[in-house]
């Protein structure tokens, strides 16, 4: 589920749309939020907020851009792997009126 809308499953479907997404930031700082996070056996999680400045190509006012995130992980041979990565920018409460006009 990309940053832009859509969704792939694999990697042969998701990385296209992950390079297509990277090429349309230029510069950017941040910092992250953790909201909650925890561990049960061998899966850990973390729910962050990600508030970020952006400059996106083409443009040259830094933007804001923030992400509300939630990150599976997964113990793998002492090792911990990313196994799934949500994160949408609806950080900030909006009315239904301001929704709607997103939906199909």
């Amino acid at each position: 589920m990309g940053a832009f809308g859509g969704c792939g499953v694999g990697a042969a479907m998701a990385t296209p749309g992950q390079r297509r997404a990277v090429q349309q930031f230029e510069s950017g700082t941040g910092t992250v939020e953790l909201v909650q996070g925890g561990v049960a056996g061998d899966t850990g999680w973390i729910v962050v907020i990600e508030r970020s400045l952006v400059t996106f190509a083409g443009r040259s006012e830094p933007v804001r851009w923030d992400l509300r995130v939630t990150e599976i992980f997964e113990q793998r041979d002492g090792d911990w792997a990313r196994v799934h990565r949500h994160a949408d920018p609806l950080v900030d409460r909006h009315p239904l009126e301001t929704i709607l006009p997103l939906l199909p």
